[in-house]
């Protein structure tokens, strides 16, 4: 029986090296292939041939982009185990073994090499379905487009908050499409101030969604506002702002935050069509905090609850847990939540869990524990919150049931009651929430910690 493990530096371009090992030693000459049909196939029979019975074949990589996706799925199907390994830890392997040698072959070496070094173990990578991969993408685009979304909609604030300051209190909530079609269409004080009345008006009745009224008082406030706004702006920079080119550019910011919210409605209606196709039950949903936007997030990083072994899996998996730093037999508190784990499902969980402890009364004893009687701040209540979040997600996702809000003596409750409890029984004193928090600012710099004041300067 032979123990062979494959090294495999990828490229996005270029050839890909894979070197063999058979039970740590190198076999061989080492195998350049590219993404073709052929090629592929060639190297994953010479990746699994020449074994006798009872062998076991294990291929490691880094995540270089989704050049590993091909390759991955490739050697999986032929009963290879598959492993992406974390570029920092390859890093520092590298610095170890070879501090000035960075090469596709020495990669590859070193990869096929780690399996004997110990450490952590390794956790096959999981080859999702289609559907479950494609679930995966369209998540992370809409993450994207929410980000340039809001990255859009800070740069008009930046605009507003120095060209028309008073315009400001006037609009409407930007995140509506009515205070965009405005900004794109009435930003120059001047075309405002030459406007009629009657145009303005039209022209929020034509652009008013949701629940703002189409005419009336509101609108006619708007309108005056509008008007009165002009003119201030007008009266603060007289004319030293080319109001007309900045109305080009303010339509070309709204016309491309327009575009991401409407491609975004498009995502959504995709992700929800594979959400309710791949999680038909709907039990992710039931989980305190985790919502109709989060739900697909949370199933399209983690798939399937059958690749996890346990609760405790699922929590490494996610990585939110501290460093550990202990030293002559004491531990340091306070350490940095790991770089370990997926961040999108980091990002998620906290939003979960700080939505959940206002409603689970079991959570927020958690949080309300760690707060006034552990000495947490906020942000580390939270990461405890989400590991307990993470069990619940597990034990719905794993049996199929939905999840039932109980109260702290077991018994079930509703939404409602939740709330009620919490509010009365778990709140965290404003003061104490304050006191928890790290204050940076307050402490004084080596500077000026050393240098004595100057002479007749008050003392701090």
């Amino acid at each position: 029986m032979t123990t062979r493990t494959i090294g495999i530096d990828l490229a996005i371009r270029g050839d890909q090296v894979a070197q063999i090992f058979d039970d740590g030693r190198p076999t061989g000459k080492p195998v350049r292939f590219r993404f073709e049909t052929a090629q592929l196939d060639a190297f994953v029979a010479e990746a699994t041939g020449g074994l006798p019975p009872g062998s076991t074949v294990q291929a490691l990589m880094e995540p270089t982009g989704m050049s590993w996706f091909p390759v991955a799925h490739r050697l999986a199907d032929a009963g290879v185990a598959v492993v992406r390994v974390k570029g920092q830890r390859v890093r520092a392997l590298r610095r170890y073994l070879s501090e000035h040698a960075k090469t596709d072959l020495a990669d590859a070496h070193l990869l096929a090499a780690m399996p004997t070094f110990g450490g952590p173990g390794f956790d096959p990578v999981h080859i999702p379905t289609p559907k479950s991969h494609a679930l995966q993408r369209l998540t992370k685009q809409r993450s994207r487009l929410q980000d340039l979304v809001a990255a859009g909609k800070r740069r008009l604030l930046d605009l507003l908050r120095w060209a028309a300051p008073s315009l400001e209190t006037v609009l409407p909530d930007l995140r509506t499409r009515l205070a965009l079609a405005l900004l794109r269409a009435w930003f120059d004080p001047d075309a405002v101030l030459a406007a009629r009345r009657s145009t303005l008006v039209r022209f929020v009745a034509r652009h008013a969604r949701g629940n703002h009224p189409h005419g009336g008082p509101v609108v006619d406030a708007l309108v005056d506002g509008l008007k009165a706004s002009a003119r201030e702006t007008r009266a603060l920079h007289g004319r030293h702002v080319d109001f007309a080119e900045l109305q080009a550019e303010v339509a070309i910011e709204v016309d491309l935050i327009t575009r991401h919210l409407d491609a975004m409605a498009e995502l959504e209606r995709r992700i929800a069509a594979l959400y309710a196709e791949l999680h038909p039950s709907d039990v992710l949903r039931t989980v305190p905090g985790v919502g109709g936007h989060l739900a697909p997030v949370l199933l399209g990083v983690l798939h399937t609850p059958d690749r996890f072994r346990s609760e405790r899996h699922l929590r490494g998996f996610c990585g939110l847990f501290p460093n550990r730093a202990a030293s002559g037999g004491a531990d340091k508190p306070g350490q940095k939540i790991t770089q370990a784990g997926n961040d999108r499902i980091k990002r998620a969980l906290v939003l979960a869990a700080d939505i959940a402890r206002r409603t689970d009364p079991e959570l927020a004893a958690v949080y309300h524990r760690l707060m006034t009687d552990r000495g947490h701040h906020h942000k580390q209540a939270l990461c405890a919150v989400a590991n307990r979040l993470v069990n619940r997600i597990f034990r719905v996702l794993r049996t199929g049931t939905p999840y039932v809000l109980r109260d702290v003596d077991g018994r079930g409750i509703d939404l409602a009651e939740g709330r009620r409890i919490v509010a009365e029984r778990y709140t965290v004193p404003h003061a104490l929430r304050a006191a928890r928090r790290v204050q940076r600012s307050a402490t004084p710099t080596r500077a000026a910690r050393t240098i004595p004041p100057a002479a007749g300067a008050p003392a701090p």
